[in-house]
């Protein structure tokens, strides 16, 4: 199996990087990127997690994504692409900024994956994306589903995820808010709308892509292919899973 893998960098990205090169599924790890991370910020050489062997799976290559209708050629071959892209309008100083980030950039890479022959794409989005919603961040995330769902992917799955727990690059004020008022006790929070760790994340976005949702039916909208993987779910995920 060779999967893309956009976003490898942030928090989630590294941990489905991490599950990616221990499969013997997976062949070759795809990781468009605007500079190569050192294998420390990576975690697959620290020491202690993955091997030689592993690290050679991964494929970090420099790209101008405001060309990314270049990268054409680069996914031939592909079997699944994965989006962790993300950032908060803070860390991209306006709404137009995180709007490129969050909604047009994966937009675009999905395009060029779907030409490209990708046939399963998988994205996290968050809790509560809807186009509708009074939360400009949830609006975002609403805009990226019905864009992913409108390609026509022979299958689709897409993750949302409550507040994140872990250590981000960037400071994100309600997310360690979170974590120092509840601590290890961030059970008592209904599984709704509790903060899962980005693990958690991961390893539901790596299972997805082992069994992918061709045949299974969207509750929700009634796509065929179309899979949702609710907080509720991430939430209860035991810790030792990961």
């Amino acid at each position: 199996m060779k999967v893309a893998l956009f976003g490898s960098t942030g928090l989630v990205g590294k941990n489905v990087l991490k599950l990616l090169v221990r499969l013997d599924q997976v062949e070759r790890v795809y990781c468009p990127v605007r500079r190569v991370p050192k294998p420390a910020e990576t975690g697959i050489l620290d020491g202690s997690a993955g091997s030689p062997t592993e690290a050679a799976k991964i494929d970090f290559d420099v790209v101008d994504f405001e060309q990314v209708d270049k990268l054409r050629e680069k996914f031939a071959g592909l079997d699944t692409a994965i989006c962790c892209l993300g950032t908060t309008i803070k860390q991209a100083g306006s709404k137009p900024a995180q709007e490129k980030i969050d909604v047009r950039l994966p937009l675009s890479l999905a395009a060029v994956a779907k030409k490209a022959g990708v046939r399963h794409f998988l994205c996290v989005s968050a809790q509560g994306a809807n186009t509708h919603s009074p939360f400009f961040y949830n609006r975002l995330k609403g805009m990226l589903e019905e864009g992913l769902t409108m390609m026509n992917f022979d299958a689709l799955t897409l993750v949302r995820p409550s507040l994140l727990l872990g250590k981000h690059k960037d400071k994100r004020f309600g997310e360690e808010l979170m974590q120092k008022i509840f601590g290890k006790h961030l059970a008592i929070l209904p599984a709704r709308i509790r903060p899962v760790f980005a693990e958690a994340v991961a390893a539901h976005l790596v299972a997805s892509m082992l069994k992918p949702p061709f045949e299974h039916v969207c509750a929700s909208d009634g796509v065929k292919g179309k899979r949702i993987i609710y907080n509720r779910i991430l939430a209860q995920t035991p810790a030792d899973v990961f």
